[in-house]
């Protein structure tokens, strides 16, 4: 039975939502299990997304292998750097595991992510299906929107968000899909959500730079 490539995109977006959120708020403790199970969460609804279309091209399966590969290793490089760093927090150790974590793994972490969504779009092309209504759009749209809100100003990868969600808005604006629409959409909203906490803070500091979190 062929999946709806809408309800998969939803549960992505959702997925993406909730594993990137819930380590922070670590109610239970179990921030250390939510970030084991982050990678294969997101990447597990990310292939529902591209078996939504019978036959996707080779290049969305292509560019979704690397984004996996990228979005997994990127995780792994922030937790492990994370962990290094909180054993040896001001020694040499420290100091390396900081870049690894603040730097590349961060940068690695979230061009998986983009490429990922570039993923879907790709696959798109070949049976764009139906435009979903409003309220069906709306959530997946709010929830990556968010989610690359938060990610980026606290991974400090903004730059990247804005780069790579103009591209996606101009794409979108040259061909009208519903996919790549929401994709934009959500780029959009996380540009928006920077730019009034810019004007707020007056820079883009890292949320834990200005709240204890």
């Amino acid at each position: 039975m062929r999946l709806d490539r809408q309800r998969a995109f939803v549960a992505f977006a959702v997925a993406v939502l909730a594993f990137h959120h819930l380590p922070t708020i670590d109610v239970l403790n179990l921030g250390i299990l939510v970030d084991f199970f982050t990678p294969l969460a997101v990447v597990g609804a990310a292939a529902a997304v591209l078996l939504a279309d019978e036959r996707p091209s080779r290049l969305a399966l292509a560019v979704a292998f690397v984004a996996a590969l990228a979005y997994v290793e990127g995780h792994g490089i922030h937790l492990s750097a994370n962990a290094i760093n909180g054993a040896d927090p001001v020694g040499e150790a420290g100091r390396r595991a900081e870049f690894w974590d603040e730097r590349f793994g961060h940068v690695q972490w979230h061009l998986g992510w983009f490429g990922l969504l570039l993923a879907f779009c790709l696959a798109e092309r070949g049976r764009p299906g139906p435009w979903p209504g409003f309220r069906r759009a709306a959530l997946p749209v709010a929830a990556l929107g968010f989610t690359l809100f938060t990610s980026t100003v606290e991974g400090q990868t903004w730059p990247l968000l804005l780069a790579v969600g103009a591209a996606f808005v101009a794409w979108a604006a040259v061909e009208r899909r519903p996919l790549l629409a929401q994709c934009a959409a959500a780029f959009a909203v996380a540009a928006a959500l920077v730019g009034a906490w810019a004007i707020w803070q007056g820079g883009v500091p890292e949320f834990t730079e200005v709240w204890d979190i």
